[in-house]
């Protein structure tokens, strides 16, 4: 008998009285402002609050995008520098190879912790 999990459907849990409050006065205010400039276009209010949500986070996603990136295939060359060392017959002692898997794992650490910090 095969298993198949069922997920039920759970319903958004209600907003708060300050959500419903700033959504209200969010609406209002692009009501206003497309009667005011009837030639603005459904995209390009949704283009605006989609830059007033990144503005809000405050983190510059392309920068921490491109960090973590770049850590990443720097802890790759290092993983590939490693397996090349050690085909070629030049690690024969554990202490050297011990010392730059912990050195990674710490390196990796210290990535999650600043893309962590960046995309805040």
């Amino acid at each position: 008998m095969t298993y198949i999990p069922i997920v039920p459907n759970t319903p958004a849990p209600p907003a708060s009285p300050r959500t419903r409050e700033l959504a209200g006065l969010l609406s209002q205010v692009l009501d206003e402002y497309q009667k005011a400039h009837p030639a603005v276009t459904p995209a390009e209010m949704r283009a605006a609050v989609r830059l007033a949500q990144m503005s809000v986070k405050g983190g510059n996603q392309p920068a921490a995008l491109i960090i973590s990136l770049g850590l990443g295939l720097l802890v790759a060359g290092l993983m590939a520098g490693l397996l090349f060392f050690r085909s070629s017959g030049g690690a024969e002692g554990g202490p050297v190879l011990s010392m730059v898997v912990i050195g990674l794992i710490v390196f990796v650490g210290l990535l999650a912790v600043v893309a962590k910090t960046m995309s805040r």
